[in-house]
């Protein structure tokens, strides 16, 4: 009979966290090459649009699962059956409750434009996630640890650009 393994809740927490830096750390990198070789304009536009396709990825595959599992397409639902592993955010943290944003921050100092770009990524990623995901709903960040808040918060609001298909930051159509 093959035995049963199991980790200590604080260690898995710990290995979520240390993938996500792993994430973090890759996406610092990948906007510093961008900005270095082409410069922040463009390698701003770059990153959006390379955050804005995931999101949709993202968000595509997660209304394939809500659809088998006979679920709204509401944003509890996305929380319910989302690909992020949560555990990893640890609201008794404070400011250090998201492992990407502990990560970034410490990119600040050294490279400025990163207080821009840092951002740009949970702005593009959670409004492109919720209005395809829900097809009715927008959302904008309200408090973000990363433009000097205590913690992060959103807002989800109704909106008809969202139900018209009209998305934020592109359209389905502008996937390379």
């Amino acid at each position: 009979m093959k035995e049963e393994k199991s980790i200590e809740y604080r260690r898995a927490v710990e290995e979520v966290r240390k993938a996500c830096r792993q994430f973090a750390m890759l996406y610092f990198h990948f906007a510093k090459v961008l900005v270095e070789r082409l410069g922040r304009k463009k390698a701003k536009e770059l990153i959006q649009q390379a955050v804005f396709e995931l999101a949709l990825d993202r968000s595509d595959q997660l209304r394939e699962t809500a659809e088998k599992q006979g679920l709204d397409f509401t944003m509890e639902n996305f929380m319910r059956i989302t690909d992020l592993p949560m555990i990893g955010w640890v609201k008794e943290l404070g400011r250090n409750h998201c492992p990407y944003a502990e990560t970034w921050v410490k990119y600040f100092d050294e490279y400025p434009w990163f207080r821009e770009l840092a951002p740009l990524y949970c702005d593009v990623i959670d409004t492109t996630n919720a209005e395809n995901f829900t097809r009715s709903l927008s959302h904008r960040i309200t408090e973000n640890v990363l433009t000097g808040g205590e913690t992060c918060e959103r807002e989800y609001f109704k909106s008809d650009r969202a139900a018209k298909g009209e998305l934020t930051y592109g359209t389905k159509e502008e996937k390379a």
